[in-house]
C-alpha cells in the first residue's frame, strides 16, 4: 500500500473513531467522555512532539547533525503514531511524518530509542517525475545501517503499518 492510499484511510479511520466517540453514551444515557487515542494512553510519541519532548528533540537534533531538517517537520506535518520495532537487541519507536498537502513528495521516518536516546532517520524527497532522493541520518555503521534502513524504508512505504510483526528482528 502506498502512502497516497494510506493517508485517506487513516483520515477515514480517524473520522469514524471520532464519530463513535461523539455518539457514545454511558450507562445513564449521558454522553460518554471520548477515549484518548491509543498512543496517548500509552504515552506514545510522534514526530509532532519535536520541540515538546526534550529527549526526542535532542536525539533527532543529534541524528541530523550536518543536515538541515525541513521546516514542514515542525510546522503542521502529518504524523503517524509510533510503532514498536526492534533490532540489534534494542526496542525503537518508528515514527513518520510528511509535509501537509504534499505527503507523496516529502516524507520522513525516524527510529527513536526512548531508553537510550539514539535516533536514526531517512528523509525522502521526490522530484515530481518519479525520482526519489533518500537522505539517511545518524547512520554510524552498526545494525542501524542494514536493519534500521530496512525498517525506515518500510515505514515510508507503508509496509511497516501493514506488517508490524515482521519488523522486530532478534538480536
Amino acid at each position: 500500500m502506498t502512502i497516497r492510499r494510506m493517508i485517506p484511510m487513516l483520515t477515514v479511520t480517524a473520522a469514524l473513531a471520532l464519530g463513535q466517540a461523539a455518539t457514545a453514551q454511558d450507562a445513564a444515557g449521558q454522553p460518554a467522555e471520548p477515549a484518548a487515542p491509543e498512543a496517548a494512553q500509552e504515552g506514545g510519541l510522534t514526530l509532532a512532539d519535536l520541540g515538546k519532548d526534550e529527549a526526542l528533540t535532542a536525539a533527532v537534533e543529534k541524528m541530523a547533525e550536518g543536515h538541515q531538517l525541513p521546516g514542514w517537520l515542525r510546522e503542521g506535518a502529518v504524523v503517524t503514531p509510533g510503532q514498536k520495532v526492534g533490532f540489534g537487541g534494542k526496542e525503537y519507536l518508528a515514527m513518520t511524518a510528511c509535509q501537509q498537502h504534499d505527503c507523496a513528495e516529502n516524507q520522513m521516518a525516524v527510529l527513536y530509542a526512548p531508553d537510550g536516546g539514539a535516533a536514526y532517520g531517512v528523509l525522502s524527497v521526490r522530484d515530481g517525475e518519479g525520482a526519489e532522493l533518500l537522505t539517511w541520518l545518524g547512520m554510524a555503521g552498526g545494525p542501524e545501517t542494514i536493519d534500521g534502513r530496512t525498517i525506515l524504508y518500510a515505514a515510508l512505504t507503508g509496509s511497516l503499518a501493514n506488517h508490524p510483526e515482521a519488523f522486530v528482528y532478534p538480536e
